[in-house]
């Protein structure tokens, strides 16, 4: 594997397992509107922007009620504090620090809770920056995130390597023109992301340290 310099990381289903506190807010949401969605078939729904998934689920006009909805769950009635880092993630991300890594987060998270969310769980330190969703900039969109995250990182693109879950991490590497390594422990299909153009899968957070020592 290339020897990268920089590292940016997606948030929910790669470094956090957000299952239960983003299944609790959707649940709220798809209740509220009448829908009856098992736990075991929402995780389909972590990952894509709020505002994709709201407007294919409920139109344009009731998006932004839907998406007020789920923040107010998530943020205010105890959906975050359902989220864990997965096991054993602060000492591997603090292990792949001292690699010399520069590492950054990119996600569609909003970026202020991504923020806040890291400090809580004691690893905001191991990070140079944390990008994400910043609505009255216009960065909604995860390629226009990481876009921006790579030019305010200082690093050339052959130098850069997006860590995620989804197919929406391996499209916005892509999109952005850098490399996209899978994570298969979180909520996304590699398979699919495989398809895109992935240059290495991980079935464990532990395998992360092995791509990573030098």
């Amino acid at each position: 594997m290339r020897d990268y310099k920089c590292l940016f990381w997606d948030f929910d289903g790669t470094i956090v397992d957000s299952f239960e506190g983003c299944s609790f807010a959707f649940g709220k949401v798809f209740e509220h509107f009448g829908l009856n969605i098992p736990p075991e078939e929402r995780k389909q729904y972590i990952g894509p922007p709020l505002k994709d998934t709201f407007t294919k689920m409920f139109g344009e006009e009731r998006e932004p009620f839907a998406r007020e909805l789920y923040r107010e769950y998530y943020i205010n009635q105890g959906g975050q504090n359902m989220c864990k880092l997965f096991d054993g993630m602060a000492e591997i991300l603090a292990k792949i620090k001292s690699f010399g890594y520069k590492m950054f987060i990119a996600t569609s998270k909003r970026e202020d809770i991504a923020s806040e969310m890291l400090k809580q769980f004691g690893v905001l330190s191991c990070f140079d920056g944390v990008f994400g969703t910043v609505e009255s900039e216009g960065r909604v969109d995860k390629k226009d995130i990481l876009a921006y995250a790579v030019t305010k990182s200082g690093g050339s693109l052959n130098d850069c390597l997006m860590i995620g879950d989804s197919i929406y991490d391996a499209l916005a590497a892509k999109a952005v023109g850098m490399d996209c390594l899978a994570v298969s422990y979180g909520f996304g299909n590699v398979e699919n992301m495989s398809k895109i153009g992935t240059i290495v899968c991980v079935d464990t957070p532990n395998d992360l340290l092995k791509v990573f020592a030098k």
